[in-house]
C-alpha cells in the first residue's frame, strides 16, 4: 500500500511541482493514524532496518561531498555561519520557551533539539533538483555541522541538568569521556569501512561493487547499533574516506542509484504513516513557538553571521529557510531524553513529535525555493509550481489528459521557453585582474570546461576554455606573469535570456564548450547566468519522448 500510494503521490507531485519528498509524507501520512488509519504501528518495527538503511546511504552520500581540498576550502565559511546559527537558534528557542511559563531544563533541551537539521529530507531534496553552486554546497555542509552539534549539545545539556538538580551519581569526566569514546568509536567505524570499501572496489570487478557496499553498510549499521554508537557519524565518515581514498568515488556513488530509489520511497513513506496529526494540534501554544523561534533562529543566525564569512549575498539570504527540514536526529535524540527521564522527556518529545509534520512538509518546499531562488536550479525544473483556482486547475487537468489521449495537439515545450527558463542564474566567473593561481583555484573548484571573465561592473569580457588553459599549465614560469585577461578569447559564444531555446541548440552544435554565458541584454553585457548542456539535452530528450507518444497515438488513431 505504501508503494502504490507513493507512486501515485509522486505523479501528483510531478504534476503540481512538489518535491517528491514532500508527496512520499503525505502518502505516507494519508495511509496512517490521522487519516485513513490503514498501517497499523505494529509494523513500523519490520520496516526500521529499511529506513536506518536508506537513512546510512543518503549519509554516505553525503559525506561523499566533502574532498579534503573541499572541506579546507569551506571550513573558513562553514563553520562562523554554522556556529552563528547555531547560538542564536538555542538562545531565541531557549529563552522564548522560558517566557511562555516552560521550564528552564525543558526549553534548554528543545533549544538544543532545534538546532538539528534533517539530513535525508534536505538532501534528496537538493539532490531531485539538480541544484549546484554555494547555497546548495553550503547547505549540505551545515547539514552535517548542525547533526553533529546536536549530539554534543544534547549531551552536555544533560549533563548540566542532572548537576543542577544534584545528582550525586553523576560524574561528569565519565559522562565526557563516554562522550568522547562514542564519537570518536563512530568515526573509526566509518574511517575503517572506508578504507575497506575503496580497497576492496580496487581488487573486484565493478558488477560486485554493489554487493560489497551493502554488505558493509550493514555491518557498520549492526555494529554501530549493538554498541550504542551515533550511526549518523559513521556513514558520514565513511563517504568523506571513500571520496578522498578512492580513485572511483563516483562510480561507487552511482552504484547506489539502483536501489537508492526504492529505498528513498520506503524511508519517507513509513515516515510519513508515522506521523500523527493530532500530535501537532496537542503541541498547542508552546509547538507553535518552537516552530516561529528555531525558524527565525536559522534564518536570522545565518544572515547575520554572513558578514563575518564573506559569502554571497544569496547564501546570506537563502542559506537559513534551505535548513529548516526536521526529523530523524531530533526524533532519536528526543527519545532519548524520555528514556532517561520519562516526565520531563516526554513533554519534550511530545513536542518534537508533533512539530515534525510541520518541518517535514514545509521544510522541502522551502529547501527547494531555496536553490530556486538563489539561482542554483534551472527555472525549467519549476515550470508550473503554481496554484490555480479551482476552475483554472479544472482546466489544466483537462487541457493535459485530452492532449495525452491524443485529442487535441500540445506544443512541445522547448518550442516555446526562452534561455531564461533553462539558464543557472547562480554564477561566478574570473576576474580579468586574477592571476594564473587564482585561475587555477577557480577551475579546480568549477565542473564546466568554460569559464567568463568579467571586468569590474561583471560584464563578459571574455572566456578561457580548459583546453588552453591545459596548455598554459606545462610552463611553471608563467604563474605570476600570465592573468586572466591575457587566456581568454573575444566573448564571441554568448545567449541572451530572452533568446529562445532553440537558438541555444543551434549555438551547442557549433561549440564544443560545456555551457554558455547569458548575459543582460543591454550594454555593458553583464554575467546573469550559464547555460549548461547536460541541462538542455534533458529537456530535448523530455520534449522528443513528448513527440513521440503524440506520433504513436496519432499513427494509431490513422489505423482505426
Amino acid at each position: 500500500m505504501l508503494l502504490a500510494a507513493s507512486l501515485l503521490a509522486g505523479l501528483v507531485g510531478e504534476w503540481l511541482r512538489l518535491p517528491k519528498v514532500t508527496a512520499y509524507l503525505i502518502a505516507g501520512l494519508l495511509l496512517g493514524p490521522s487519516v485513513f488509519d490503514l498501517v497499523p504501528h505494529d509494523h513500523h518495527e519490520f520496516l526500521e532496518p529499511l529506513t536506518k538503511l536508506a537513512m546510512a546511504l543518503v549519509l554516505f552520500h553525503l559525506g561523499t561531498q566533502f574532498p579534503m581540498e573541499q572541506m579546507r576550502r569551506l571550513a573558513a565559511k562553514a563553520i562562523p555561519l554554522s556556529l552563528g546559527e547555531i547560538f542564536l537558534t538555542v538562545v531565541l528557542v531557549t529563552a522564548g520557551l522560558i517566557l511562555l511559563g516552560v521550564s528552564g531544563s525543558k526549553a534548554l533541551l528543545l533549544g538544543t533539539l532545534a538546532v538539528a537539521t534533517a539530513p535525508a529530507t534536505t538532501m534528496l531534496v537538493l539532490r531531485e533538483t539538480g541544484a549546484a553552486g554555494p547555497v546548495t554546497t553550503m547547505t549540505g555542509t551545515l547539514v552535517t555541522l548542525n547533526n553533529i552539534a546536536a549530539v554534543v549539545l544534547f549531551e552536555l545539556v544533560w549533563l548540566g541538568i542532572q548537576l543542577a538538580g544534584g545528582d550525586s551519581d553523576v560524574q561528569p569526566a565519565e559522562v565526557l569521556a563516554t562522550l568522547g569514546i562514542d564519537l570518536f568509536g563512530s568515526a573509526f567505524l566509518g574511517f575503517l569501512g572506508g578504507l575497506v570499501v575503496s580497497y576492496s572496489c580496487e581488487l573486484l570487478s565493478p558488477g560486485r561493487w554493489l554487493v560489497l557496499l551493502i554488505g558493509v553498510c550493514g555491518l557498520l549499521l549492526g555494529i554501530s547499533e549493538s554498541l550504542d554508537l551515533p550511526y549518523m557519524l559513521t556513514f558520514l565518515v565513511l563517504g568523506v574516506v571513500v571520496v578522498n581514498s578512492s580513485g572511483a568515488a563516483e562510480k561507487i556513488i552511482g552504484q547506489f542509484d539502483s536501489i537508492g530509489g526504492l529505498l528513498t520511497v520506503v524511508f519517507f513513506s513509513v515516515h510519513g504513516s508515522e506521523m500523527n496529526l493530532q500530535l501537532l494540534w496537542q503541541v498547542g501554544t508552546v509547538g507553535a513557538a518552537y516552530v516561529v523561534l528555531r525558524c527565525v533562529g536559522k534564518v536570522l543566525g545565518v544572515y547575520f553571521t554572513a558578514p563575518y564569512a564573506s559569502v554571497s549575498r544569496e547564501v546570506q539570504v537563502w542559506l537559513g529557510p534551505a535548513l529548516l527540514a526536521q526529523a530523524g536526529a531530533a526524533i532519536s535524540l528526543a527519545t532519548t531524553a524520555k528514556t532517561r527521564d520519562p516526565e520531563m522527556g516526554g513533554d519534550v518529545q511530545a513536542i518534537i513529535l508533533g512539530t515534525v509534520i510541520f518541518f517535514e512538509i514545509i521544510g522541502p518546499l522551502l529547501t527547494r525555493r531555496s536553490v530556486l531562488q538563489s539561482g542554483e536550479m534551472p527555472i525549467a525544473n519549476s515550470i508550473h509550481h503554481t496554484f490555480g483556482t479551482p476552475m483554472s486547475a479544472l482546466r489544466n487537468v483537462w487541457t493535459r489528459l485530452s492532449g495525452s489521449a491524443g485529442l487535441t495537439g500540445r506544443e512541445p515545450q522547448t518550442d516555446r521557453m526562452n534561455v531564461e527558463q533553462v539558464m543557472r542564474r547562480s554564477v561566478d566567473g574570473i576576474a580579468e585582474s586574477a592571476d594564473f593561481n587564482e585561475v587555477l583555484h577557480f577551475v579546480e573548484n568549477s565542473h564546466d570546461n568554460t569559464f567568463p571573465v568579467l571586468d569590474d561592473r561583471r560584464a563578459v569580457v571574455g572566456l578561457i576554455r580548459f583546453d588552453l588553459l591545459n596548455q598554459a599549465c606545462f610552463d611553471p614560469h608563467e604563474d605570476h606573469l600570465l592573468l586572466a585577461s591575457d587566456l581568454a578569447t573575444p566573448p564571441e559564444v554568448l545567449l541572451r535570456p530572452s533568446q529562445p531555446v532553440r537558438d541555444a541548440v543551434e549555438l551547442f552544435r557549433q561549440t564544443t564548450d560545456d555551457c554558455v554565458p547569458v548575459v543582460s541584454d543591454d550594454s555593458p553585457h553583464v554575467l546573469i547566468g550559464t547555460l549548461r548542456r547536460g541541462d538542455l539535452t534533458n529537456l530535448l530528450i523530455r520534449d522528443r519522448n513528448q513527440k513521440n507518444r503524440q506520433q504513436s497515438k496519432s499513427d494509431q488513431n490513422g489505423d482505426n
